[in-house]
């Protein structure tokens, strides 16, 4: 029977989450279409997306109300789509401050069930919008185990799923990927993985760059290496110089991080990735001022990289704000070319954070929890 599936990821990570997860659901049923909003990724599986992904991804409080305006046409185009040509479900992916406001205008207009695939991270800050997903939300799929726990503590049914970045990553060869970025296996290898948005770009890459740089004094043999995004050229600070010995990488980013001796990441999804390559990492954040400030105003998570999250400590160092500093990025960076025994702790703790995932299947169980709904 055919199905209509209106589904929504405004960020890059749930673009690739839900390609893999669009995948599986026309494998349960191939009658399956799509509309909504996504990126490349799901519209190579068949989605026509209403906008493009890159206006979407906005993060922090002053950088969201500078696009307001923008904001209030994507949700008047939603709401109208859905009520022109009602789907027969509604699927969001992660992306929490469209997708839970968005949720309680679609029900006011219709009954249409509605799935949330990467659960909102409410247990981090926000927690009283508990209260949208218990009212609005059909269908609770999570991708942290400890994410399960915390919402049926609080009387909401769910379903822990796994984590999607287990279905696509089977170790590689290392040469081999070496040889695949025009890297050499033999050398030391710097990741640096400043973010998908413009404003991480802007605020992380010079950053990085100085880093390497300094690095590159103490070890001649570094070789470095940009894990970057589509269209990376034109989100680039106009006075930022690259030097020619740093390699840019925009169509397999994540090998980038998966052959790194080490990386600074940009905090988010991608510190669960290198995680599960087993990658060490610096974890760097940094935000418009006043951003930051009402970020430490509500956030209630000891640290901001999910890799430490789900750790339960600092197995990762983390510098965020004024304390990513290139001094500082250099001594952490450079501990682990050093000191042997720091690095093998912490590949062991990325390790068992690994292990805590769960295995792959993620995408499969997901698709098969949805289609049970709708049958």
């Amino acid at each position: 029977m055919s199905k209509n599936i209106f589904i929504i990821a405004g960020e890059p990570s749930g673009d690739h989450h839900g390609a893999r997860l669009m995948f599986q659901l026309k494998k349960q049923n191939p009658n399956i279409t799509f509309s909504g909003i996504g990126g490349d990724n799901m519209e190579a599986e068949g989605l026509k997306s209403l906008f493009a992904l890159d206006q979407l991804s906005v993060m922090g409080f002053i950088e969201v109300i500078k696009h307001l305006k923008f904001f209030r046409t994507v949700e008047a185009t939603v709401l109208t789509n859905i009520q022109q040509n009602p789907p027969d479900r509604i699927i969001l992916i992660d992306y929490p401050g469209f997708n839970l406001r968005i949720t309680k205008k679609i029900k006011k207009i219709c009954d249409i069930p509605i799935t949330y695939y990467i659960s909102p991270q409410l247990w981090a800050w926000k927690s009283g919008r508990i209260e949208i997903i218990r009212q609005y939300i059909d269908q609770l799929l999570v991708i942290f185990p400890f994410e399960k726990d915390w919402y049926e503590n609080r009387g909401i049914e769910v379903e822990f799923v796994g984590h999607p970045m287990l279905d696509v990553w089977k170790k590689g060869n290392h040469q081999e990927l070496c040889e695949s970025l025009k890297l050499d296996s033999k050398k030391p290898i710097l990741t640096l993985y400043p973010g998908s948005r413009k404003m991480e770009i802007h605020n992380h890459l010079g950053l990085f760059i100085k880093t390497a740089i300094r690095l590159r004094d103490k070890i001649p043999d570094l070789q470095v290496i940009i894990g970057a995004v589509p269209g990376f050229d034109a989100l680039i600070p106009e006075n930022l110089q690259i030097p020619d010995y740093i390699l840019i990488e925009k169509e397999h980013s994540k090998r980038t991080l998966e052959v790194a001796s080490t990386a600074l990441v940009a905090s988010g999804t991608s510190t669960v990735e290198a995680a599960i390559f087993g990658t060490p990492m610096v974890v760097v954040y940094k935000l418009n001022p006043v951003s930051w400030l009402l970020t430490r105003l509500f956030v209630k998570v000891k640290f901001a990289g999910m890799v430490n999250i789900l750790a339960g400590k600092a197995i990762v160092p983390e510098l965020l704000q004024s304390d990513a500093t290139v001094s500082k990025l250099f001594s952490f960076a450079h501990r682990f070319f050093t000191d042997q025994p720091y690095l093998e702790e912490i590949k062991n703790n990325l390790h068992a954070v690994r292990d805590s995932l769960g295995g792959s299947g993620a995408s499969i169980r997901a698709a098969k929890a949805i289609i049970s709904r709708m049958n």
